[in-house]
């Protein structure tokens, strides 16, 4: 555990024995290129952005993404089957079919996510009624590193219950809050629609003694700087309820200054339990983008390569991105492989992640 000088902490880290069982993803329909959405969005709403969008999808490095939304009206929910709910009980039921264990098994349900069907009960209340499970849960409110706080929730249930499974379920479907209307003078309503995308992934753990894949090690922290959030959802809160529909803002300016300082601080924290990022197999960055990998290479001196990231294909996924990129990753690892995941979240600056070894 590290401290700052007036005896405030800086990240939270532990030892963990945590048996990786089975993982599962869930991702809403078929990948839309980014060529049919900005002609969907020119037929559909008379939006024509096709070349700023192209030129940003290639600045970006994303070709194509998964939309819970039909994109037919203005303002729409998800489609049937596609709510974040639903995507988040079909992950959990793909990585429990993995693991060779059924929902009984579970002793505690931990969910993080950004963008929840309903506030109020909390998104996994409704999961748990699909899944049919009447244990208990708790769910996070966080995006793009939910999954190392969620780690460190999991590390303390399964020690101090030695029995049955504990399972984790990231996801968005922050689709829903692109406006399309305002996409030709709104910077970052075009960044959303090019760069987001939905879907759930989800891991399911147990004790040290039910696997040899286990997660070994698992950190979080905060960046000491208090900085304007770079990336928020505007109104829906009791600061400020909605008029209208809510809409993710972005300081674009304060993303490129402080961003890619994040996995820096994850890696500090990563040394300070002893992982040596050489010694790494793969690193798994936050999915910003489809180029994060050279630019956390870059950061962390290590080879491209090395550096795991699939957002080119499903976008930025927010709380589903890290588990989203273990899940494909596990079919490239060989026993005796080890993974570095290095989230960053740019809502308040925060970092986390967890060491992976393969057996």
């Amino acid at each position: 555990m590290n401290a700052s000088s007036s005896g405030q902490r800086e990240s939270w880290s532990a030892r963990a024995a945590l048996a990786v069982l089975g993982t599962g993803v869930a991702l809403p329909g078929d990948p839309i290129s980014t060529d049919q959405l900005l002609q969907h969005l020119a037929a559909r709403f008379g939006v024509d952005v096709y070349r700023r969008g192209t030129a940003l999808a290639r600045l970006l490095g994303i070709s194509t993404r998964h939309l819970s939304r039909p994109l037919q009206q203005r303002i729409e929910g998800t489609r049937s089957e596609h709510s974040n709910a639903e995507l988040s009980a079909q992950a959990l039921r793909n990585a429990l079919t993995r693991a060779g264990a059924r929902v009984s098994d579970l002793n505690y349900l931990i969910a993080h996510t950004a963008t929840p069907g309903q506030l109020v009960p909390p998104n996994i209340a409704q999961v748990a009624r699909l899944l049919s499970y009447t244990g208990p849960y708790v769910e996070i409110r966080q995006a793009c590193t939910g999954f190392a706080n969620a780690l460190i929730f999991a590390n303390g249930v399964l020690t101090q219950q030695q029995s049955g499974l504990v399972a984790i379920v990231g996801s968005e479907t922050g689709s829903v809050y692109f406006d399309p209307l305002t996409v030709t003078t709104d910077k970052g309503q075009l960044v959303n629609l090019i760069q987001m995308g939905d879907g759930a992934a989800a891991v399911v753990l147990g004790s040290a003694g039910a696997a040899d894949s286990q997660i070994t090690e698992v950190f979080y922290g905060c960046s000491r700087e208090h900085r304007p959030s770079a990336f928020h959802l505007a109104s829906g809160g009791s600061d400020a309820p909605a008029a209208g529909l809510p809409h993710f803002e972005h300081n674009f300016q304060s993303i490129r200054r402080y961003g890619p300082g994040l996995f820096e601080q994850g890696a500090v924290a990563a040394r300070a339990l002893g992982i040596d990022l050489q010694n790494m197999h793969y690193v798994i960055p936050h999915q910003a983008n489809g180029h994060v990998a050279a630019i956390a290479a870059q950061h962390l001196g290590l080879s491209p390569s090395r550096v795991f990231v699939n957002a080119g294909r499903v976008g930025n996924t927010g709380s589903a991105a890290i588990w989203l990129a273990f899940d494909e990753l596990q079919t490239r690892l060989h026993a005796g492989e080890s993974v570095l995941a290095l989230g960053a979240e740019a809502t308040a600056y925060m970092f986390g992640g967890f060491r992976y070894v393969r057996r």
